[in-house]
């Protein structure tokens, strides 16, 4: 028998639902926590492990002796330790694009709450304060009148270009190589990031992280944005420095700012919690239904794949570069 465990715990309550996609002969555990001991004692049987946010590295390894497999949900492989996994011959993939739809939609709600200041309004209101006078002083924007930098044009970056393209945004992109596809179909421009940075009134990003993309927004490339500016972060959370993202916002040299992800999710804290102005929402983009069902389908045939002694799809290797998105 061989057992899949599920090492996120924010993936437990889909067990079953993971578990009805698999091979007969397989089972599926999940853990409840982030716990050490806890994962120590349920993973020391397990061949697979789906992952999303628990970093996987030597010592992970070393608690699953019997471990061949790792798939993680996402279009992320920032929590496997890619070098540590190929040392030990254990197989990874991951799953490019799954969630395209489902971060696209996050990421517009998100601009659209920053601009609009709903949660602003919504606290006044809850309150019993109906009182628009602070809120439209404050400044109202609209996505007809914005310039939106797009940092990462990969499946998710392309999927935010073609939701705000009917506002009437304007659009700039900063990426590796250029996208002629969607220059042409948004008239979206290619720029250095710094430039992108200096024009645009919200930015949003969409970039893997890795060691090159860790707190590629600091407090110079904050500092390079125009007062007023908003930042839009559905990607990865350790792309922004938290400490710079606090000064910046408290300054007011940025009006706020909307995180669905964290630099330090697993601990389960709002390091936010106190600056109204940035909004975070709990790495809620690929967690639609229709991103969740493709989701399990596609981890479940690719475990398949993988029990039957065949390729995977998407695999990750210590020296392969990861897509964006």
């Amino acid at each position: 028998m061989v057992k899949v465990l599920l090492v996120d715990p924010a993936l437990a309550a889909l067990a079953d639902r993971f578990a009805a996609r698999m091979p007969d002969d397989v089972t599926v555990a999940a853990v409840t926590s982030f716990s050490e001991e806890e994962f120590r004692d349920a993973a020391a049987d397990a061949t697979i492990f789906i992952d999303a946010r628990r970093p996987i590295g030597a010592t992970e390894i070393a608690m699953a002796p019997r471990l061949r497999f790792v798939q993680v949900i996402g279009a992320g492989t920032d929590p496997l330790d890619r070098a540590a996994l190929a040392e030990a011959g254990v197989v990874a993939a991951y799953n490019p694009g799954v969630n395209r739809t489902g971060a696209a939609e996050q990421t517009i709600m998100l601009m659209l709450a920053l601009i609009k200041r709903q949660s602003q309004s919504e606290r006044q209101t809850r309150a019993g304060q109906f009182a628009p006078g602070e809120i439209i002083a404050a400044g109202i924007d609209d996505l007809a009148d914005a310039t939106v930098g797009i940092v990462g044009m990969g499946h998710i970056g392309r999927a935010v270009a073609e939701r705000l393209f009917p506002f009437g945004s304007r659009l700039i992109y900063h990426a590796r190589h250029p996208v002629p596809e969607v220059e042409a179909a948004f008239g979206a421009v290619r720029l250095p990031l710094n430039d992108l940075l200096s024009r645009s009134n919200i930015v949003t990003l969409h970039i893997p992280l890795t060691a090159e993309t860790h707190h590629i927004i600091g407090n110079a490339e904050m500092a390079a944005m125009p007062a007023g500016s908003w930042l839009v972060n559905a990607g990865r959370g350790g792309l922004v420095d938290e400490t710079a993202l606090r000064d910046a916002v408290a300054s007011g040299h940025l009006a706020g700012a909307a995180l669905d992800v964290l630099e330090h999710e697993t601990d389960g804290t709002n390091p936010f919690a106190d600056v109204p102005e940035v909004i975070v929402t709990p790495h809620l983009g690929g967690a639609g239904r229709n991103s969740m069902d493709a989701t399990i389908e596609r981890c479940g045939a690719n475990i398949t794949r993988f029990l039957a002694g065949e390729p995977v799809h998407d695999e990750v290797t210590a020296d392969k570069p990861v897509r964006a998105g």
